[in-house]
């Protein structure tokens, strides 16, 4: 029996990176909706679903199947018979769905992506005689060091090892660890080798990287788009997200219809559009971030192809664990007892400080490179700390620690020679965790030059928890030692 336009459905789409909206006519190679314009397109032409059937089983689930990267697609469906009265005033509305969300909500189709769960590894199938003769590492050694929980979820050891070098007997290499599948169901290790830096001249699965993508990757540490990358086993083209290891320098890449982004990242709920920024590697600017330790600081949002997972860039935080992470190599490799050592990152051979192009990712320009050589203390810019005030970061060589030096002043710019002690106050207190005994009692970060509370409400407070503290000493006075 023929349905009625009262029986059925049709579909409004929209591309969310292009703005396109169209009636949806059929489906593209890809998966995506093919879409027409409401305004010429007569109902005949529009795929239909009966009414009450979701259409996510019947259309949506081939597209879920097949698009790279679904959450591009906001999908919106409605009456056949309600057609020519409401797709063109939705239309309408869809040029500014963020605006028009409570009354396109109704119509929308929810997209949930079909994730596939992830099977962690089975420890028990993993030979762990052999991987001690082949690789010097230990079950043990992996379970104290929490390696082992990370590894047994598909993800690298969150540090570098020790391990036997294959190419040179009885010496030591440092990687990072990860699993790797056998045909027979089994596991074995894979070592990510250490580099002394990103091969960023060299095609990687054929693609060329310009200019822009290594100010990118060394900037951010990710290439900030979707780009066709060759399978090196299968030869198959798919569109990948890039990044790099900054422990080991190695270029990683993950297929984008691969990747699975969490819905709430610390205290941030992301929205289907910005899912959908974020797969197509994408950033989610200026977002004020909260993690669970109570620490807060603003930063973009990025997914990182090497972790797996969404990164914090561009903010003070992400400079500060890189560089932790490039002197925590350093260090690494000055213990090492002899054979292989890592790269000196701050000595040229000659044991000369070497020059630096950037700092926390900031440029730094001829001048200011040939001050650092000099022993000079040299601005580097203005930055966030890691409360989100505004401050100057200042960077100097060291010589008795060997390794560059940075510094963070809250000056009144032009009027700031060295360091005020009121200054050394507040980076202490924001950035280091310290405690000010006048201030010690206000949750609020100090503001520049802050030394006791700023107003009558921070002395109240102060002077508040101090009495109590005294009356709590004197309800229960201690016995003094003899």
């Amino acid at each position: 029996m023929e349905q009625t336009p009262e029986k059925d459905e049709v579909l409004i789409a929209r591309n969310n990176e292009t703005g396109q909206v169209g009636a949806v006519v059929g489906q593209n190679p890809d998966g995506t909706p093919k879409m027409a314009d409401v305004k010429s397109t007569p109902l005949s032409e529009l795929v239909k679903f009966t009414k009450g059937q979701n259409p996510l089983e019947a259309f949506t689930a081939n597209f879920m199947r097949q698009a790279k990267n679904p959450t591009t697609f906001g999908i919106f469906k409605m009456s056949a018979g309600d057609y020519e009265a409401l797709a063109e005033p939705m239309a309408e509305m869809l040029n500014d769905p963020e605006t028009n969300r409570a009354m396109l909500d109704k119509y929308r189709v929810e997209m949930k992506t079909p994730t596939a769960k992830i099977q962690p590894v089975d420890l028990d199938k993993v030979d762990w005689a052999q991987v001690e003769q082949q690789w010097g590492i230990k079950r043990e050694e992996l379970e104290k060091t929490g390696a082992l929980q990370q590894m047994k979820y598909h993800h690298k050891s969150p540090q570098l090892y020790k391990v036997n070098d294959p190419a040179n007997p009885g010496e030591k290499i440092e990687a990072r660890l990860s699993f790797r599948t056998n045909p027979d169901g089994s596991y074995s290790f894979t070592p990510h080798y250490v580099k002394e830096e990103p091969l960023l001249d060299q095609p990687f699965r054929g693609y060329t990287f310009t200019s822009e993508d290594k100010g990118e990757l060394t900037n951010t540490g990710n290439l900030g788009k979707a780009v066709d990358l060759k399978d090196p086993v299968t030869g198959e083209v798919q569109k990948c997200l890039v990044s790099i290891d900054r422990l080991t320098n190695e270029i990683e890449c993950v297929p984008v219809d691969k990747i699975y982004i969490k819905k709430n990242v610390a205290n941030i709920t992301l929205t289907m559009q910005q899912i959908g920024i974020l797969k197509s590697g994408g950033l989610i600017k200026e977002q004020h971030v909260e993690l669970p330790n109570g620490q807060k600081f603003t930063a973009d949002l990025q997914y990182n192809a090497s972790k797996r997972d969404i990164a914090f860039v561009n903010s003070i935080l992400y400079r500060q664990e890189n560089e932790q992470q490039a002197q925590q190599s350093q260090q690494q490799g000055e213990k090492q007892s002899g054979h292989t050592s890592l790269k000196d990152n701050w000595h040229d051979p000659d044991g000369n400080p070497k020059r630096l192009s950037q700092w926390y990712h900031i440029p730094l320009d001829e001048q200011k490179q040939a001050d650092y050589l000099a022993g000079k203390q040299v601005l580097v810019g203005e930055v966030k700390d890691n409360k989100g005030n505004d401050c100057t970061m200042y960077l100097q060589y060291d010589p008795k620690e060997r390794k560059p030096q940075t510094t963070w002043v809250y000056p009144d710019r032009d009027k700031v020679v060295g360091i005020a002690e009121e200054h050394k106050t507040q980076i202490a207190v924001n950035n280091d965790g310290k405690t000010n005994e006048a201030t010690k009692n206000i949750k609020e970060p100090l503001q520049r030059g802050q030394t006791e509370p700023k107003d009558d409400a921070q002395q109240k407070k102060q002077q508040r928890s101090s009495r109590s503290a005294s009356e709590g000493t004197r309800k229960n006075p201690r016995t003094p030692k003899p």
